[in-house]
């Protein structure tokens, strides 16, 4: 096997000139670890954000950027329950390095492949499925008929929210810009609005649960349209100050194998959709991370 890859490294602050391509030494992996050659890697809302420094106290520049991924187990560390050949994904952590050819990952953390689900799909899932699932299954016990508001729902955190929210039996009302008003419609949602529309917040009432995935900063006007004892999820920013009888709170996502599993389960019986709307080739990460297309982007090395 070759000794070195290609990977992006993000170099420090700034634009999509700051992920670089460079040769790298292909890693070694150690006790319950697994080297994975990368089929394809997820590009995320997260992944732009640190690049233009969230998080910067907590991650160090440089290193190889990238968050979760999937491939094909190429060597195992000792102690490792995957076995060459295996068809794995996984990946949460901002810094996972998975912009690369190949990539060492805790083999506990990785989940295999079904049938039926391809690398992009599997790729797409750690992330934002993880993310979707915390937001709009753990946050809150939906009971059948709640009112549910998921802003940014062509996202790719938005776009699997919607359709784990309907899969709980809730009645969905969805913002997007208008371009993207028709691909969520086909998610399922009940009511789908135009978020750059004046006014748009008079349209909801009863919401039980509120999955922000655009900016906290204008939460405070959707307040009045919720129920005493709802929940407010925000992805990003800490929302406004709610009022009394109102929780709220950043979404909380960890890795884990079965909930992979589950997740990667609905895409292969057809349940849930991860739309791809992008693929590109390693060497374009920067613009992979500035095309704003709906659902999901990811590289192929």
């Amino acid at each position: 096997m070759k000794q070195f890859m290609k990977s992006i490294l993000l170099q420090g602050t700034g634009g999509p000139e700051k992920l670089v391509m460079v040769d790298a030494p292909i890693p070694v992996p150690k006790a319950g670890e697994v080297l994975v050659r990368v089929k394809a890697a997820s590009v995320n809302a997260v992944d732009r954000r640190v690049r233009e420094g969230y998080l910067s106290e907590w991650i160090p520049k440089p290193y190889t950027a990238g968050t979760d991924f999937s491939g094909v187990v190429e060597a195992v560390g000792p102690g490792s329950d995957l076995t060459v050949g295996s068809k794995v994904f996984g990946g949460i952590a901002p810094n996972s390095g998975c912009y690369a050819e190949y990539v060492v990952y805790q083999a506990s953390e990785l989940a295999t492949i079904p049938d039926g689900v391809s690398f992009e799909q599997a790729a797409a899932l750690p992330v934002a499925g993880l993310t979707a699932w915390a937001a709009v299954m753990d946050s809150v016990k939906l009971a059948p008929g709640a009112r549910v508001l998921i802003q940014g729902a062509a996202g790719g955190v938005g776009h699997l929210a919607v359709q784990l929210a309907k899969l709980a039996g809730a009645h969905v009302t969805a913002t997007a810009s208008e371009k993207n008003l028709d691909f969520v419609r086909s998610l399922g949602a009940d009511q789908v609005l135009d978020y750059r529309q004046s006014g748009f917040e008079q349209h909801l009432h009863g919401l039980s649960l509120v999955v922000d995935g655009v900016s906290a900063a204008g939460m405070a006007r959707i307040y009045p349209a919720m129920n005493n004892g709802a929940t407010l999820v925000s992805l990003f920013e800490a929302p406004p100050p709610a009022p009394v009888g109102i929780r709220t709170q950043h979404v909380a996502t960890k890795t884990s194998r079965d909930r992979l599993t589950v997740l990667a389960e609905l895409v292969a019986s057809g349940k849930l959709v991860v739309n791809i709307s992008g693929v590109f080739p390693l060497s374009a990460a920067g613009l992979a991370q500035e095309s704003g297309k709906q659902g999901k982007i990811v590289l192929r090395p």
